[in-house]
Formats: C-alpha cells, structure tokens, sequence
C-alpha cells in the first residue's frame, strides 16, 4: 500500500501501529516523514515515540516543516529552556500571528519564571496584536482561557487575561449583571467577584 500510495498519512500510521517493537515503529514513522514531511499528525506520533531530549531535536525540524501548526510549536516551547521557549514563542508569533494560545502560552512561561511584571503587558499586546490581525476577541474564549490558567496553577495570567477582556463588548450599564453572570458561568466563581471588585474598583454584591 506503501509503495502504490507514498502519500498516504493513514496507510503509515497503520503500518506503525501494527509494529510491536518501539524501534520498529519509529523506523516506520520516520519513513513515512521523509515523504509527507509537512503531516502534523506524523510528527506528532513519532515525537510522542521520543525521549525528551531527541523529541526536543525532532520537534526543531517538525516546526520548520509545518510552520503553522500551533500544537508543534507549544510542544517544542515545553521542552525548550526559558530563553530557547521564549525565542520558539516569538518565532511562533511571527508564522501564527492569529492565535492567541501562543501569547497565553508566553505570558504563563514569564510567570513560571518569576516574571509577573511582564505578563500584564504581554497580555495587552496580544490584544493589540491579534486585532491588527484581522481577529475578533471573543471574550467568553479568552474567559475559558483564564480558568485554564487558574487551574495550572498560572494566576497571574488569568488575572491579566481577566483584566483585559472583561469589559468588550459589554455596555457600562450592563456590566455588573453581566460580570455576575460570568462568575456564576464559570468555575472561577466568587475569586472572580473578588479580583473585578478589586482591579476595577467596583463593588459587586
């Protein structure tokens, strides 16, 4: 099947996950990468096949092949030290500039290092950033976006992600029905209250 369909995604992953042997797998996999280089999903199984450090390798030239896949460039950024995930992010940006999950990614990397003080501003100039790109802000997603980030522990970022889409989109009249609605929406629940209270200097009751 191979050899009469040398592009076939579906046939090599078959033919991978019929193999027993780790080894034989990835020699499956990196044959299948030497003709269809640009399959996300191919890279994808055979990174999951490596061991940090050759994964890491691995993910440098997924990322040259497939230079819009969000997914590849988060990966190697994980796997990067601060400076190499930050420059990864960066490069990221510049192939993806309408994904938000980048900066949400870069913002979460400067607070695990103790970075706070940048995070309000990487925040914003994704804001910036992505509408001079041509992409609506929809703030429900980016409100998703901080419970994500309360979770994994990142809570300066879900504070900045909070701060800086709460109010689009919404009338000054209907904000404080709508911010209790939020709260009430999402797993944040009264710690949101609190934080809009405090940063905005508004009292909800």
């Amino acid at each position: 099947a191979v050899r009469h369909l040398p592009q076939s995604v579906r046939i090599y992953i078959r033919a991978a996950e019929l193999e027993t042997d780790i080894r034989a797998k990835k020699r499956v996999l990196r044959k299948a990468l030497e003709n269809v280089s640009k399959s996300v999903l191919l890279w994808k199984a055979a990174v999951e096949l490596e061991e940090p450090e050759d994964a890491r390798i691995m993910l440098s030239r997924a990322v040259e092949c497939c230079p819009t896949s969000v997914e590849l460039w988060l990966a190697l950024a994980r796997l990067e030290t601060y400076e190499n995930a930050r420059r990864v992010l960066n490069k990221a940006r510049e192939n993806i500039p309408t994904d938000r999950h980048i900066w949400i990614t870069a913002a979460k990397l400067e607070e695990a290092n103790g970075n706070t003080q940048m995070v309000d501003k990487i925040i914003d100039r994704a804001i910036t950033s992505l509408r001079a790109n041509g992409v609506e802000i929809n703030r429900e997603q980016w409100i998703q976006d901080a419970e994500e980030c309360d979770k994994a522990g990142s809570v300066a970022t879900c504070q900045a992600v909070i701060r800086a889409v709460i109010g689009i989109g919404i009338e000054e009249e209907d904000r404080k029905h709508t911010w209790m609605e939020d709260a009430d929406s999402v797993r944040l629940g009264k710690k949101i209250l609190v934080f809009i209270s405090f940063t905005l200097g508004i009292f909800l009751s």
